[in-house]
């Protein structure tokens, strides 16, 4: 009965803070996103960690849109906002968990072998990659982020088959006919869709032909994904910029269309739940796109099955 009179004592004052803080904000006349900003770094107990919840505050109130760069190299500061950005891992051993997950099920859908040459767009801290490189003859990770590689390179000092690739534009700075599997897994839909585009224009000329490339967006089609969408839309509309790593959000008629004209043969479009997942090919002479689609197994592992991030 102690324990609940102070939990209670401590919601009242927390929620009498939020308030009080509230007023200040009306009174300087500062923005909604301030005052709920206030309302999270006192709720979300952001105070326990003032110097990532001012990365927090700055980048929510940014003034001007500085680029992906930018926006991701703030995040690489703090390696624990870092692995939370990742996929909502609090701390290394969950992050390792979720990666062995994830790799298994892309061993599987782009039926990866020993031999192959593996890249992956938007590798971050290699959460995926330092599970699957030792399946794998050679790992390479590509970020925009020099500080979240800082910390990947750290996590798989250990494997001798990885290399890590800083980006600052979208292009992959690898020639024609490099690799045989791709990935890109929670990373385009944080990009702008001619980025998404192009991107996928660069792994059908760096992948070899009959080579495979796994991707996913946000779902606008699925329930789960139009509230996301509406939850993205109410939490930035009072912002003097939107930030440019925010959700955004496709079809899947829309990825159909861009991975054809970005030269890809889409082999699997996954769109039966908040994610369209696809799996696409390189055309090759060789294999005709039957044979390529009959590649990929276990997809029902593939999908999310109510979790948002895995």
């Amino acid at each position: 009965m102690r324990m609940f009179h102070v939990r209670h004592a401590m919601g009242s004052l927390a929620e009498g803070m939020v308030q009080f803080c509230a007023a200040i904000v009306h009174e300087v006349g500062m923005t909604l996103i301030h005052q709920k900003m206030i309302r999270a770094f006192i709720q979300g107990r952001y105070w326990r960690h003032p110097v990532r919840a001012l990365r927090i505050f700055q980048a929510e109130t940014a003034r001007k849109n500085r680029g992906y760069k930018q926006a991701w190299e703030a995040v690489g500061k703090d390696a624990g906002w870092t692995f939370t950005m990742m996929n909502g891992s609090p701390d290394e051993a969950t992050l390792q968990r979720t990666g062995g997950e994830m790799a298994r099920r892309l061993v599987d859908a782009l039926a990866l072998e020993p031999t192959h040459h593996v890249l992956e767009l938007g590798c971050g801290v290699a959460r995926v990659g330092r599970e699957l490189a030792p399946q794998v003859a050679a790992w390479h990770g590509a970020d925009i982020s020099s500080s979240i590689l800082k910390i990947a390179r750290r996590r798989t000092a250990h494997l001798p088959n990885v290399h890590f690739h800083e980006l600052d534009r979208a292009t992959l700075p690898f020639g024609d006919d490099s690799f045989d599997r791709a990935y890109s897994h929670l990373v385009l839909f944080h990009m702008d869709k001619e980025d998404l585009f192009l991107y996928l224009r660069e792994f059908a000329r760096v992948l070899k032909p009959g080579g495979l490339v796994y991707f996913d967006t946000w779902n606008l089609l699925h329930p789960e994904g139009w509230a996301r969408f509406m939850w993205e839309l109410e939490h930035h509309r009072h912002k003097r910029v939107k930030p440019a790593h925010r959700n955004q959000f496709c079809t899947p008629d829309e990825v159909r269309l861009y991975v054809e004209k970005a030269g890809l043969v889409p082999l699997h479009i996954l769109d039966s739940s908040f994610w369209v997942q696809t799996i696409a090919a390189k055309p090759s002479p060789q294999m005709p796109t039957d044979a390529l689609k009959a590649l990929p197994r276990n997809l029902d592992n593939l999908l999310p099955h109510g979790k948002w991030y895995y």
